[in-house]
């Protein structure tokens, strides 16, 4: 403990008075009148005895209360929170940071119609407080104010310029934005900061966040790194979570291939951030701008819920959805984007020889091509390859006997551009050895020269099925135990990032996914032959090549793509020569320079979640621009770990970065006053005011002890006076 003035500590022999003034007046003496001895005797055992403890009681509440006097005027302060703080407020460099990521989005029950700017979102009522206390600070000192998405630097200057709380919060309003902790780390480690800050005796960070648990990485450096950090203090600011949320953290379209007029799967996933249980909560999907389904769900807190809806879209295209629930404390999650797409013409190319007989492929082709208008099928000659790359989605190759080199160059670019490849070997002996060659130059999983033959049949293995994005062709037929068997085939070798589609028992791969360039190659190790198997007299046989056609090979960068991200996707040689326009969900159009050299184009600005739109537009000879020939959309959601991420406490955080140097302030009280009593220790004078005002009124209560009313004596004479005894 110290003192503020120690000067008024001269004053403390003023603490004997009390003692000093009862001693003197125990010489005075005075007459009691009495009248027998017997009343006097009984008065030393009970008057007396009371009186001497109150004599005492009085001289020690006096005594405390001259002492309590002088320490008010002393100003007593304790010591302060650091380790080792000079006592002064110049030359001090205060660096804040304040979180503008998603996370600290929101609104707050302290939120009123008339609020400031600074209290239009969570952390504006500790930035006002924050802002309070930095501006009674001398003017010798600086500071710098960063905010954590992007490590901007909002004001670095003197104390006395500092901008206003309104103003600081206009930048640093939250928006759809994760946070970036290392990139702040960056700036402040910087040799050019560290620096200026050497130049300062106190130096301080001010952190406003909601400590988000994957910033345990980045605030573990600042313990670690002990050269750069060594001398600063830390005073964190946790903003607590919302009372009543619900967000939408998931929604994805579970089916595989979706056809038009088919039931698809919505899988929708909620979670409450709040602190309280929420009861009915009505959910609804959104498919094509049509609400498709509603539910009403109960969420406990911190408890992730999933729910499924059936949903049927009616035409091909792109299918834009999204999965919302009511508006409550945090508007910016209550709604989740999802996209998927149903091709809305297939042109199917079928290369098969005229010897093949019977050709159950193109009769199952045939009749899908006759029921529904999106798939349109063209089958050729091996030696008639007359037809263009770029015109088609799906290529079949079927029983080829000779691959010649022409074809392979035409496949080659067919893939180079994201078509999808279906090879299925032919029944004649030395069909292997031409396939072997033709997957060597493709760079295709080997196949063996020779078939396999079982003196059994082999069936499709169940346990795969259910894990296979064709699995749900042979539900029904798994459930009457009628599932396709298999007398012999090619053995086919995957390597590891080739994925085996159906596994047959005794692990024989029969269908291969490879990836080649931008498109996909689907390997069958058998013909559809029925010495071969009995899968085309099946009645999965028609289904399965139905999905089989639809699927579409899409860039995996831009199945799930969050706010920030930079996202790479591959495109065709003549979609690389093309102009490029990125529309964002605000209608907002950006040219984009597509690299030509890399055939790639890259995605920036994407800042907000919705539905994007990458328009390819060609030009024709004279230069004008034409309509666009080609649209790839995607959706752009909220970054997972703004969403669900779970908060540090606060004994994480002291581990974190130094109990001996950090100071949490989440409490309730005056910011100001804590972070003073932090630095420079605590001033005592409230609790002494209190304590004074307590002993004044005992000293009123038990100080009549002296003053107890008396009765006049009436005078008699002098012989009829009683004895009289000195007390």
């Amino acid at each position: 403990m110290s003192f503020l003035i120690p000067q008024a500590l001269w004053a403390l022999p003023a603490i004997a008075l009390p003692l000093i003034i009862h001693l003197i007046s125990q010489t005075n003496t005075r007459l009691v009148d009495f009248s027998t001895l017997h009343f006097l005797r009984k008065m030393e055992h009970e008057s007396l005895r009371r009186l001497r403890w109150h004599q005492w009681l009085v001289i020690f509440i006096r005594t405390l209360l001259i002492l309590v006097l002088v320490l008010l005027l002393a100003r007593p302060v304790v010591k302060g929170y650091f380790r080792g703080w000079i006592s002064e407020n110049a030359s001090t460099l205060s660096v804040v940071v304040i979180d503008d990521s998603f996370s600290m989005s929101g609104e707050t029950s302290q939120m009123g119609t008339d609020a400031s700017a600074s209290a239009t979102w969570r952390a504006g009522v500790a930035l006002e407080l924050l802002h309070e206390v930095l501006a009674d600070q001398s003017s010798r000192g600086r500071a710098v104010i960063l905010r954590l998405s992007d490590a901007r630097t909002i004001y670095q200057g003197s104390l006395a310029d500092m901008p206003g709380v309104d103003d600081i919060a206009s930048l640093c309003k939250p928006g759809y934005h994760r946070d970036n902790l290392t990139a702040v780390l960056d700036t402040l480690s910087s040799s050019a900061f560290q620096n200026i800050a050497r130049l300062y005796a106190n130096r301080e960070l001010y952190l406003i966040s909601d400590f988000q648990a994957h910033q345990q990485g980045a605030l573990r450096h600042f313990r670690s790194d002990t050269t750069i950090w060594n001398g600063w203090h830390f005073f964190l600011v946790p903003i607590p979570r919302q009372e009543n949320n619900v967000a939408v953290t998931q929604a994805e379209v579970e089916t595989a291939i979706p056809l038009v007029g088919e039931l698809m799967d919505v899988a929708v996933t909620l979670l409450n951030t709040g602190r309280e249980s929420r009861r009915k909560v009505p959910i609804q999907v959104v498919l094509n701008d049509v609400r498709s389904g509603q539910l009403v769900i109960d969420l406990n807190p911190g408890k992730p819920k999933t729910v499924r809806f059936k949903v049927a879209p009616n035409e091909p295209g792109h299918q834009l959805g999204y999965a919302e629930v009511d508006r409550d404390e945090r508007p910016g999650d209550n709604r989740y984007h999802f996209h998927t797409y149903i091709p809305p013409q297939v042109r199917i190319l079928l290369i098969e020889p005229p010897e093949v007989d019977p050709s159950f492929l193109r009769s199952a082709l045939g009749s899908l091509a006759a029921e529904t208008p999106y798939i349109q099928l063209q089958a050729i000659h091996p030696t008639n390859l007359t037809w263009t790359p770029q015109d088609k989605e799906v290529v079949i190759l079927n029983s080829l006997t000779v691959v010649s080199r022409l074809l392979v160059q035409q496949l080659e670019e067919f893939l180079g551009a994201g078509g999808n490849l279906i090879v299925i070997p032919g029944p004649g002996t030395d069909d292997g050895l031409s396939l072997s060659t033709f997957q060597e130059q493709l760079g295709l999983p080997a196949m063996g020269p020779t078939p396999l033959v079982f003196d059994s049949p082999l069936s499709l293995d169940r346990e795969t099925l259910g894990t296979s994005f064709l699995g749900e062709v042979f539900q029904r037929e798994a459930e009457l135990d009628e599932l396709p068997q298999v007398s012999r085939l090619y053995r086919i070798y995957p390597r590891g990032t080739d994925e085996v589609v159906f596994r047959l028992t005794e692990n024989m791969p029969m269908l291969t996914r490879a990836s080649y360039n931008n498109g996909t190659v689907f390997l069958f190790s058998l013909p559809f032959h029925l010495q071969w198997t009995d899968l085309p007299l099946k009645g999965s046989f028609i289904p399965l090549w139905h999905h089989l056609i639809y699927w579409r090979a899409t860039n995996p960068a831009l199945i799930d793509v969050r706010v920030d991200d930079t996202p790479i996707l591959t495109v065709s040689p003549r979609q690389a020569t093309q102009s490029v326009t990125l529309i964002a969900p605000t209608n907002v159009t950006s040219l984009i320079i597509p690299d030509i050299r890399t055939r790639t184009v890259t995605l920036r600005d994407l800042n907000r979640p919705g539905n994007y739109i990458l328009a390819f537009q060609g030009q024709n000879r004279s230069g004008a621009k034409q309509t666009p020939d080609e649209e790839i959309r995607f959706r752009v959601n909220i970054p997972d770990e703004e969403l669900t991420g779970g908060t540090l406490n606060r004994s994480a955080l002291l581990n974190l970065l130094g109990s001996d140097r950090t100071f949490i302030l989440d409490e309730s009280g005056s910011v100001g006053e804590r972070i003073q009593q932090a630095r420079f220790g605590r001033e005592l004078w409230r609790p002494l005011l209190y304590l004074l005002i307590v002993l004044l009124i005992l000293e009123m209560i038990f100080g009549n002890v002296y003053h107890s009313p008396r009765r006049p004596a009436r005078e008699s004479p002098r012989s009829e006076r009683p004895e009289s005894k000195r007390l």
